[in-house]
């Protein structure tokens, strides 16, 4: 059963010799490869982008002499699609006592790309919400300056010297309401 297990597990299972070379891995480990590839011999950290090897190695090492607490770390690979996967490790001492490792990556990369799409509708929602906070502020204040204009408008008639002034000043403060609808319509919409 524990072989059919590891032959079926949709992550990718694999044994470590004490220089993090692989020994034996599950089918899955060489679905990631591509065909043709014979991941047995090959370091671990070679299918880390190198970007994570640094890591990746220091953990390797820090879990062989028993100083790593469990847990995943994340790391991309490096198979050249931008895929993220979290790498586990676990120290492994056999009758013989030798020392080695376990490793599994499991695929994390939907769920990345899932959790940046999060991150952006927060955003998004955040610049909704402080636009929409401007606006109906801005609005408050055009609406004073508008009415303000009309008394000043009921003051002073067509042939005044002030009257076209007042006029441009009420036209752009009517330009810049506008505006403020569209900011608002916006920040309904997130």
């Amino acid at each position: 059963r524990y072989q059919q297990l590891f032959e079926n597990a949709p992550v990718v299972i694999a044994s470590l010799d004490e220089q993090g070379r692989i020994l034996d891995c599950n089918p899955a480990l060489r679905q990631l490869l591509g065909p043709g590839q014979d991941p047995i011999g090959r370091p671990l950290v070679e299918l880390i982008d190198p970007r994570d090897r640094k890591e990746a190695e220091a953990r390797i090492r820090a879990t062989l002499a028993g100083r790593a607490a469990g847990g995943a770390r994340e790391v991309r690979l490096a198979d050249g699609r931008n895929r993220i996967a979290s790498l586990y490790l676990s120290r492994q001492v056999d009758a013989s006592g030798a020392t080695g490792l376990m490793a599994s990556f499991v695929d994390t990369t939907e769920q990345k790309s899932l959790e940046l799409q999060f991150a952006q509708s927060q955003k998004m929602q955040a610049v909704g919400q402080l636009a929409g906070g401007i606006a109906h502020d801005f609005n408050n204040l055009l609406t004073a300056m508008i009415g303000f204009c009309d008394l000043l408008l009921l003051r002073h008639r067509p042939g005044d010297q002030s009257f076209a002034d007042i006029m441009q000043i009420k036209q752009n403060a009517n330009r810049a309401a506008n505006l403020v609808r569209q900011l608002l319509a916006f920040s309904r919409q997130q």
